[in-house]
């Protein structure tokens, strides 16, 4: 139901496995409050959830309480706390995680140390599992010898693998200065 848009019937079904201890089902809850799905939007609530599923190491739910604590959304601003999230989510195989934390990397962001390599590695992991993002971004990293040397047959393989997802390649997805590019 609740892929079909029928939110508060799904809810009706999901609440109850979701106070029951069900990992999947109190992430489906908490996205419904994070988007106003059937419920009233409510960050604090949403951020409870994804709290419950992610003691339970739900890397899904891990990957959205990351981004309450780095945006501050219903509980207040830790760096640290979302990095540590995304890493154990990302070590668990989330390529979403993968990807998030291959930014962090890739920017420094969050407390972590600029690394491009590292940034490439996380890249490469999520790519290998098919998401979309991190297979343009991953053309990228080939194309402008980011984190890597530079592939143009490997880059023109992953933006062919992004572009199959709907993901065009929209020019250098890197700032440049003096161009050259900058992650």
């Amino acid at each position: 139901d609740y892929n079909t848009g029928k939110h508060n019937d799904a809810l009706k079904t999901l609440q109850p496995m979701a106070l029951d201890g069900n990992a999947t089902a109190q992430l489906i809850v908490g996205l419904c409050y994070e988007n106003g799905l059937g419920v009233e939007q409510n960050s604090e609530t949403a951020m409870k959830w994804y709290e419950l599923a992610s003691e339970q190491k739900n890397a899904p739910a891990q990957v959205r309480l990351a981004y309450c604590y780095a945006l501050g959304l219903g509980v207040p601003k830790d760096a640290a706390k979302a990095v540590q999230l995304i890493q154990d989510a990302a070590g668990a195989g989330d390529p979403e995680a993968q990807f998030t934390l291959a930014l962090y990397y890739s920017k420094g962001m969050y407390g972590l140390e600029k690394n491009l390599e590292e940034s490439f590695a996380w890249m490469q992991k999520s790519a290998e599992q098919g998401y979309g993002q991190a297979e343009r971004y991953l053309g990228a990293c080939y194309e402008y010898g980011v984190g890597t040397k530079k592939d143009a047959a490997l880059a023109q393989e992953w933006y062919a693998k992004a572009k199959a997802k709907g993901l065009e390649r929209e020019g250098n997805i890197f700032a440049t200065r003096d161009g050259r590019p900058q992650p």
